[in-house]
């Protein structure tokens, strides 16, 4: 497995909005060869960043 993580920034005046959109996104990655799952990691502190974390069958399976 090849997870690959991303720190997003979101104003907490728009988390809820970023969820919203995350949760109803395209889904185009979701067809994409060797693409596993991604998770959203939800802050604690709304000043610090999500997470999200999206994880492959491989590194080449993420470059192509």
């Amino acid at each position: 497995m090849f997870v690959v993580m991303n720190r997003i920034p979101v104003n907490p005046d728009y988390a809820e909005q970023f969820e919203e959109r995350f949760t109803n996104r395209a889904r185009e990655v979701d067809k994409m060869p060797g693409f596993v799952r991604n998770q959203v990691l939800r802050p604690t502190n709304p000043d610090d960043p999500y997470i999200v974390l999206t994880v492959w069958q491989s590194q080449a399976d993420f470059e192509a």
